[in-house]
């Protein structure tokens, strides 16, 4: 009769240890798993899983100090999660970065610097360290390698962008500071031309802005760097700096000195990009003025306004030497009142304030010419010419053509 084949000791053991074997690597990779997708969001509960998760372990370190800061124990329990982590993975950039920022109260400098420069070397993605090694370049006042911090923590972060612009801007009154700079002027860097837009308009001396443009030889070609030349000029130009103004207008908007003395509308005296070194209408309120094309293919402005308006039509700043002169400009006027006038008047201009040198009016007609003869004095560099007018209300709109003006000397 077969009999039954008769299992030996080892045969009988075999398949619980397989069973048991397979349950361990199923919760070893259960606890992997939750270690790493909660290591980030929700640290704690990641080191429920794998209480060495060197990521968890700083993670639920900077927020225990996010916390609980004040606490006599939180800095060394801090560094201790840094140690066990470091242990973990020894390229634990964020460790190294906290390990270096919970040992700056009490630590010697040069300690953290070493500790904090390990962070960066392995990884440039934590904002802490980044903002830690530009403090400490600038203790030891090295000025590139605090701007190459600067750069790397605006890649890093655009919210710590608005903390650190302003005072980037105020470094830019220091030539030493530019020269370093000048690297970062190229567009292929992602924040600088926000921080172009921010230095223009909040700088406490925007001179050291146009020296930068300057020493930069420009700002960086693109469509998003297209206005920071005018927006530079009106901001020095509303300081009366006009000597920097004309620095700008020559070196970095390429502005001919030439066009200075040429009062006539040609396609340089009207690039309004460059005003108000170039011819500027003004578009405001009830007024809008701008060039046009006239029947002979030449320039002339066309100034359209509601009755009853009194406001400026342009203005333009000259560099005029000192002499006698003649300045004036045939105009058309279409809908205007018998009382309605147009004013032309030139204004000596610096720091100092301004000092009127011409001042004529005439009454509004179908045809006229508005001109005066005035001399600029020495000491008078630039001249602000401007154009008005003063009308009555009355129903309709007022068109006032004005052709290309002439300029003679006496």
């Amino acid at each position: 009769m077969p009999r039954l084949p008769i299992s030996d000791g080892k045969a009988r053991w075999a398949r619980p240890l397989l069973l048991v074997f397979a349950l361990l690597l199923a919760w070893s990779s259960i606890t992997q798993a939750g270690s790493m997708v909660f290591h980030v969001r929700n640290p704690s509960l990641a080191l429920w899983f794998d209480a060495d998760d060197p990521v968890a372990l700083v993670r639920a370190a900077e927020a225990r100090l996010a916390v609980r800061s004040n606490e006599d124990n939180a800095g060394a329990r801090a560094v201790g999660a840094a140690r066990r982590s470091i242990a973990q993975n020894p390229l634990n950039a964020d460790a190294f970065g906290l390990y270096g920022l919970v040992r700056l109260a009490n630590s010697d400098l040069s300690v953290i610097g070493r500790q904090m420069a390990m962070a960066d070397r392995l990884s440039r993605r934590d904002l802490g360290t980044q903002l830690f090694l530009i403090e400490d370049s600038v203790r030891r006042n090295d000025v590139a390698e605090a701007l190459e911090h600067y750069d790397t923590a605006m890649r890093v972060s655009d919210s710590i962008r608005p903390t650190l612009y302003p005072i980037l801007t105020e470094a830019m009154r220091e030539p030493a500071i530019r020269k370093r700079f000048l690297p970062y002027m190229d567009a292929s860097t992602p924040w600088l031309e926000p921080f172009l837009r921010y230095a223009i308009s909040n700088s406490s001396e925007p001179a050291s802005i146009v020296a930068l443009a300057v020493e930069a030889g420009g700002f960086p070609e693109g469509p998003q760097f297209a206005t920071r030349v005018p927006e530079l000029l009106s901001v020095v130009v509303g300081q009366e700096d006009y000597d920097t103004a004309r620095r700008l207008y020559e070196v970095v908007g390429g502005g001919d000195p030439a066009t200075l003395r040429d009062v006539r509308f040609t396609e340089a005296t009207t690039e309004t990009s460059l005003a108000p070194f170039t011819w500027q209408p003004f578009q405001m309120g009830d007024v809008d003025s701008l060039f046009i094309a006239g029947a002979d293919s030449r320039l002339e402005l066309e100034a359209r306004m509601s009755a009853g308006v009194s406001a400026g039509i342009m203005r333009r700043l000259l560099a005029l030497p000192p002499g006698t002169y003649a300045m004036a400009f045939p105009m058309q006027s279409e809908g205007h009142d018998p009382a309605d006038t147009a004013q032309m008047q030139i204004a000596c201009v610096s720091q100092g304030g301004r000092n009127v040198i011409a001042d004529a009016r005439r009454d509004l007609a179908s045809e006229f010419v508005l001109g005066r003869e005035f001399t600029v004095p020495r000491g008078c560099a630039y001249q602000m010419v401007t154009l008005s007018v003063s009308t009555r209300a009355t129903p309709g709109e007022i068109v006032l053509t004005i052709d290309s003006p002439g300029l003679g000397t006496r």
